[in-house]
């Protein structure tokens, strides 16, 4: 395998004309390696070398253009020149089509080769510093160590090469919109607009507006199964002019195929999602990313309010992981906080109706289980009632009401 000292990969099975391409690349200060057997070449570049490859077309037992496919495999985005005393435009063109940088016909003009090996390589070395700073990016950021987590990664690793639309799809607070940020930030569009917008069912969707906010960053649209299905065809055909360069992220708590068959997404929307859907697991369904989880919040929370960080002992993450955690992570990121200034009650509520061993009346079980659960939502959400009321999917006016017969007020469960 080449490493980073190798600036290009050059290939040719005219041991002169390899020669005389290796002195004109070393002599314009570039680190060659020179290779005359395809078969050989095709096993010495990985997908993180910095470099470019530079091939002839006409070589036995292996093409350019084979030779250039194979690279392409193990990394699509790898510069390949290629270079021809028998080509024709046709042939150009199949190239270019199939991958190629450019394509050269012999003979060629030194300086065209060296500006096209400058471009090609200043282009590879800036993917491969945004692909290994997006990797570094994950792996302080992307908190866990189930096997979701692992799979996620590399899957976000992969969308962030491109502009392709993408979408989640999860339970309300299983990471679905924290990952479309992580996904832009790691995007090679991160200095652009991230444009984040919630459809509720009815209203009317400003899509132009939005489109125009977006420029050519990252549009994510929370809830997109409400957005009117002549809107959606009109976002379909802006995505597929020839010049667009945003990327679309879709957010749902139904699965993609399930939208389309109720017949609230076009199909259309389905095609461009169908091969970049990302299933955002809930917290019970990957329990050993609660505990690596609780510490990363808990330890931001303890650095922004200057606390010092205590180690949890075995019992407590024990208790967290037997935990349900109906709201997912971000209940998980709000009882850090709230643990980091200890009032996070944090007793097991996957089944409290069989806490208590005393015979309770059914009915006086099922007020104790609502009011616990208020309860803990206040606390989670330090008080704030729309908050409360989108997580407990309870309308304001009934939340106030229940508050009052348990004797609950908002103002006792925040900290400031």
């Amino acid at each position: 395998m080449l490493d980073d000292n190798y600036d290009i990969l050059l290939i040719d099975d005219d041991k002169d004309v390899l020669e005389a391409y290796c002195l004109l690349l070393s002599q314009a200060g570039y680190r060659v390696f020179s290779c005359d057997n395809p078969l050989i070449a095709k096993e010495l570049v990985h997908r993180d070398w910095c470099g470019i490859v530079l091939s002839d077309v006409c070589m036995p037992d292996c093409s350019g253009i084979d030779l250039m496919a194979l690279f392409l495999e193990k990394d699509k985005y790898l510069p390949v020149v290629l270079i021809t005393g028998h080509g024709d435009v046709p042939m150009a063109v199949e190239a270019v089509k199939l991958g190629a940088w450019d394509f050269l016909q012999k003979p060629i003009n030194p300086e065209y080769l060296l500006l096209q090996v400058e471009k090609a390589l200043t282009a590879r070395k800036q993917r491969v510093k945004q692909r290994h700073w997006g990797k570094k990016q994950l792996t302080l950021n992307f908190v866990g160590q189930s096997e979701w987590t692992q799979q996620v990664s590399l899957q976000l690793q992969s969308l962030a090469e491109t502009h392709a639309a993408v979408f989640f799809q999860g339970e309300f607070g299983s990471g679905r919109t924290y990952l479309s940020r992580y996904l832009h930030q790691i995007s090679n569009n991160k200095q652009s607009p991230l444009v984040i917008k919630t459809l509720i069912n009815e209203q009317d969707v400003p899509l132009d507006t939005w489109l125009s906010e977006v420029a050519d960053g990252t549009l994510v649209l929370k809830n997109i199964e409400f957005m009117p299905l002549s809107q959606q065809r009109y976002l379909v055909q802006h995505i597929q002019q020839e010049h667009r360069s945003f990327r679309l992220v879709g957010i749902s708590e139904t699965p993609l195929i399930m939208l389309t068959k109720q017949q609230k997404l076009v199909a259309e929307l389905y095609y461009l999602f169908s091969m970049t859907q990302v299933v955002c697991l809930p917290l019970s369904q990957r329990k050993a990313d609660i505990s690596p989880l609780f510490h990363y919040y808990l330890e931001l929370a303890c650095t922004r309010l200057n606390h010092s960080f205590s180690i949890l002992d075995e019992s407590f993450i024990k208790k967290l992981t037997r935990r349900h955690w109906p709201g997912n992570v971000g209940e998980l990121a709000n009882a850090a906080e709230l643990y980091a200034v200890g009032i996070m009650p944090m007793g097991e509520t996957a089944n409290p109706l069989l806490a208590s061993v005393t015979p309770t009346a059914l009915d006086q079980q099922i007020e104790n289980y609502e009011r616990q659960i208020i309860t803990e939502a206040l606390n989670i959400h330090q008080g704030r009632i729309n908050d409360v009321s989108e997580y407990l999917q309870m309308p304001r006016k009934k939340l106030y009401l229940r508050m009052k017969k348990y004797g609950l007020d908002k103002h006792h469960y925040r900290i400031i």
